[in-house]
């Protein structure tokens, strides 16, 4: 597992090297499905040549904000971007919380949005 933390501001996950393996999720995967319960956010991709199936895992989640919308004559969304950042919290700007947890957004190119604080995440 990565920890949140430890990536740095900015980052762009969707284009990311995990265990030495470098993932494209913006032009080598769809985005399938996203699901969320019990602190667990996952985020499943089908690669557009192999058609195996990634799951991107964040743990301890509590989202903030989610804008989810169907979009007509789109059978899969296209992750634009994916990247740790900082939150505004009662009037400051902080970059993690006090039990490590660091700040994520998510967009996807037709428009939805996502943000969430994270502990850490990995590839299953």
């Amino acid at each position: 597992m990565i920890a949140a933390t430890s990536v740095p501001f900015f980052k762009d996950l969707a284009q990311y090297d995990f265990d030495n393996a470098n993932h494209d999720f913006h032009n080598d995967y769809s985005f399938e499905k996203l699901s969320y319960a019990s602190g667990l956010l996952r985020l499943v991709f089908k690669s557009l040549i192999g058609r195996n199936q990634l799951s991107l895992m964040f743990t301890d989640v509590n989202i903030m904000t989610i804008d989810f919308f169907n979009v007509n004559d789109v059978e899969n969304l296209t992750l634009d971007i994916l990247y740790r950042g900082r939150a505004e919290v009662n009037g400051a700007l902080i970059e993690r919380l006090e039990d490590g947890r660091g700040y994520f957004y998510l967009e996807f190119y037709e428009g939805q949005t996502l943000e969430f604080w994270a502990t850490g995440f990995y590839l299953e």
